[in-house]
Parts: structure tokens; sequence; C-alpha cells
């Protein structure tokens, strides 16, 4: 018979599963609105102790479908490869030609030219 994974010093068992993935697994097994008692006692059975806050921080992060240990992206980045220098550069050849609007067409005519 398997022996019972027990918690570290550093909240990973010793068959290398962590107390949130435990969580997480709980939840898999019991239902996402599963109670905190019944998670811990899920986790109880594995001789690992977690508190109440901690699933409850895993089942927000399980329902708003985070991935564990990712950050969102960085501030003032820009998905599709647009840099400030190349905008100010776009209002300034705009102003020369009189406008947004006027640029826009420019451009239409130059893309059918090429």
């Amino acid at each position: 018979m398997a022996k019972a994974a027990t918690a570290t010093k550093r909240g990973r068992s010793k068959d290398g599963v962590n107390k949130a993935q435990l969580v997480r697994d709980a939840f898999a097994k019991l239902g996402i609105d599963a109670s905190a008692k019944d998670v811990q006692a899920e986790c109880d059975a594995h001789g690992v102790t977690i508190a109440p806050a901690q699933i409850s921080n895993i089942r927000t992060k399980i329902k708003e479908g985070k991935k564990p240990g990712r950050r969102g992206a960085k501030a003032g980045g820009s998905s599709n490869g647009i840099t400030a220098d190349e905008l100010i550069q776009a209002r300034v050849m705009a102003d020369k030609v009189g406008g947004v609007a006027r640029a826009k067409e420019l451009l239409d005519v130059l893309q059918q030219l090429l």
C-alpha cells in the first residue's frame, strides 16, 4: 500500500506535490463549490494541513481561470509591436499631409501601388 504524502517545511510533500496542487486536485475530485472543510479533510488524508484562507485563494484563482504562478503582461507594453516612436512618426506624417484621414487615403493609394 502506498504511503500517504507528508508535507515538508517548504510546502511540498515527499512525492513532490505541493499544497496548492493538493487543493486543486481536491477541487477536481469534490467540485469547485466544495466547502473549505471538505477540502481540508481531503488534504488531511494526505498528511497536509492547510488554512481555509489558502483554500479560498486557490478556489478564486481557479474560478478566474488564472494559471498559478503566472503574471499578466507588463504595463505599457504593446501586443501588436507598435512602439511610441512609431506613433510619434505617424503623427508627424499625418500633420504634414493634412490630418489622419488624408494620411489614410495616401497610405491606401501607396498600398495599391505596391
